[in-house]
């Protein structure tokens, strides 16, 4: 058994651009047309793989009867060259400064155990666990169902999804040349079935078994030729990814190199991006829109089948290729062919779609996940003084300016089932009504920061378009005042939320209702206000309030009209529908209840606050009286 050096350490290789790789394709190419000798073809093939990527060669094996044999490169003393990816080996001692027997001995040991692992495979590829978490992968060289070799590799990072896929793409076609030297030998190679990997397609990947008179020449030349469509699509496939056109950029440059339409749909089946011809508009299957039960059906099964088997699959005139990442199906790619006319390298073509596609999509996702998060986390940093400098950057990325006026606006909609309801119809209305928003929440409360100023009360108009959103007008708006700097947010926050509790104590709790307004009330809506409010009521109409509630009179409500009306008999006697005796008597048993001088102005206008404060916090039954009465 060939003894093989032991692995060193090398430093990181940079991806290289597809014409390097297309380079040492070509040289695999001329050993295929040319070479006779499987020894040469598998260190071809290392070499090819490790222009891949930041793979390093490590061990080459060639299977005869069921048994793996180790094959060394040639020359293997001789220079760097012998072994792709490692640097010459040391003349004295291994890299730690052990004896050269030592490190000899080591090598023979390691040598030993890997050949043991081979023999231990089943035919497939394996990834390998080497100590110290070392990435050793065992790619198997199959034909059919006929495993002709192994390539050992092993890699300082994690290979790629694109480097992954060039090396399986590499790994089959040199499995074709190898199947040719070994039936040249007079060896059985092949098999009845599919080679993993390849979907429903045919082993040889865009070669057909050669026709009777055509060459070796002849097959290599049309793999060297498929391998190079194949790179080019990748690289035309990478550049769009990059380019900044995202998904419709991919599709198109997937249309232009297929010439099939492509398109995109979501994980429901429901159409997202489209290039090229339409055709005969949506065909039957996934992305069809509505669909009947047992086309649902339908779909779950293809899609069920679709991820536990690779490369792409048929849905009746289409090619579907799941797009996924980290497990998790973010869509698929079709290519639409009703004339079931698309060959191999379509098919490959789509396959790295879906590849360079999985990272656009899953992002997309994550966004989509985080960015309410990110604008709830920054309104509450906002509202509760913890804004800082980078907040202007942060909502710019949210695509909001911060540096224009505020005003915080707090709505609560009882009726909304839960917050990210009512902020998603906050969402919607700001957008109808063309209003510049930042949306964020504290607990079933949505905090809005709203920037401009608007001369007509969009207030309202908010209040309208959320209601409408939710189907139900069972809520409230309390909105700040306007600030000018970012430091004055939390005290535009605070305003909104004592606006709030206002209006959800008045005579009507649903509207809107601006601090502004609020004029001698603007005491009220917080705890502290609130109970000054209520004392200062109860000390002025306290004893006013109880004679109505016992005798059922309406003495408070005769006052409060009194007194909005400039202490008018007739005015008073007016509203109410009485007579002006009956005011003046009124009048009369209300200052003799409360023990107050009405005549005395400080009386008056201590009396006329109470009856404010107390018809806006307290519903009155004052209403029904008076419709009573005009019955």
């Amino acid at each position: 058994m060939d003894a093989v050096p032991s692995p060193t350490t090398a430093p990181l290789r940079p991806i290289p651009q597809s014409a390097a790789a297309q380079h040492d394709l070509l040289r695999l190419m001329s050993v295929m047309l040319d070479g006779e000798d499987e020894r040469e073809v598998l260190w071809e093939a290392m070499a090819a793989i490790t222009a891949t990527g930041t793979f390093i060669a490590e061990a080459a094996y060639a299977v005869h009867n069921g048994l793996a044999r180790r094959c060394s490169p040639r020359r293997v003393a001789s220079s760097s060259a012998a072994r792709p990816g490692h640097p010459a080996r040391e003349p004295e001692g291994g890299p730690a400064g052990e004896a050269p027997g030592e490190a000899a001995a080591a090598d023979v040991v390691a040598a030993d155990r890997l050949d043991r692992r081979i023999d231990s495979l089943n035919g497939r590829s394996h990834h390998l666990q080497e100590p110290g978490g070392l990435r050793v992968w065992a790619i198997a060289l199959r034909y059919r169902e006929a495993c002709l070799g192994y390539l050992v590799v092993r890699s300082p990072t994690t290979p790629s999804a694109e480097e992954t896929a060039l090396t399986g793409l590499l790994a089959r076609q040199t499995g074709i040349v190898l199947a040719r030297l070994t039936g040249r030998r007079g060896e059985p190679a092949t098999g009845s079935g599919h080679m993993p990997g390849s979907g429903d397609r045919s082993d040889t990947g865009n070669l057909p078994e050669p026709e009777d008179g055509s060459t070796t020449v002849d097959l290599g030349r049309r793999t060297a030729s498929a391998l190079a469509a194949r790179l080019a699509t990748y690289d035309a496939l990478s550049r769009a990814a990059v380019s900044g056109r995202g998904e419709a950029g991919i599709l198109q440059t997937l249309h232009e190199h297929t010439g099939f339409a492509a398109l995109t749909e979501d994980c429901f089946g429901n159409p997202r991006t489209w290039a090229g011809p339409r055709g005969g508009g949506p065909q039957p299957g996934v992305g069809s829109g509505t669909r009947p039960e047992s086309e649902n059906r339908r779909r779950d099964a293809l899609m069920h089948r679709a991820r536990r088997r690779p490369g792409a699959v048929r849905d009746r005139g289409r090619l579907v290729m799941p797009i996924e990442m980290a497990g998790d199906l973010l869509g698929v790619v079709v290519l639409d062919d009703p004339g079931r006319r698309a060959a191999e390298g379509d098919a490959s073509a789509l396959e790295q779609a879906a590849r360079v596609l999985a990272p656009l999509l899953f992002h997309e996702r994550r966004l989509v996940e985080l960015e309410p998060q990110l604008r709830r986390d920054l309104v509450d940093r906002l509202v509760s003084g913890e804004g800082t400098e980078d907040a202007f950057t942060q909502a710019a990325a949210l695509g909001h300016d911060l540096h224009r006026p505020h005003k915080v606006a707090v709505l609560e909609w009882p009726g909304a089932p839960e917050g990210a309801v009512l902020c998603d119809a906050v969402a919607r209305a700001a957008e109808r009504l063309r209003r510049d928003v930042l949306i964020g929440s504290r607990g079933a409360t949505a905090v809005v920061l709203m920037a401009g100023e608007d001369p007509r009360h969009p207030d309202d108009e908010l209040y309208e378009a959320v209601s409408e959103g939710l189907g139900t007008g069972a809520g409230a708006i309390g909105v700040g005042g306007r600030c000018e700097d970012l430091a004055d947010l939390p005290h535009s926050y605070d305003e909104a939320v004592r606006a709030l509790a206002v209006r959800r104590r008045s005579q009507d709790p649903y509207g809107s209702t601006a601090f502004d307004e609020l004029g001698l009330c603007r005491m009220m809506g917080t705890g502290g206000g609130e109970r000054e409010a209520d004392l200062f009521v109860h000390l002025w109409l306290g004893r006013l309030l109880d004679y109505d509630a016992q005798h059922h009179t309406e003495l408070v409500m005769t006052l409060s009209r009194y007194l909005e009306s400039g202490c008018s008999y007739d005015a008073t006697s007016e509203m109410l529908r009485i007579h002006r005796s009956t005011v003046r008597y009124r009048l009369q048993r209300i200052g003799e209840i409360t023990g107050h001088d009405l005549g005395v102005v400080e009386t008056r206008l201590n009396l006329h606050i109470a009856t404010h404060i107390r018809n806006v916090l307290d519903p009155p039954r004052w209403g029904a009286v008076d419709e009573r009465r005009t019955r």
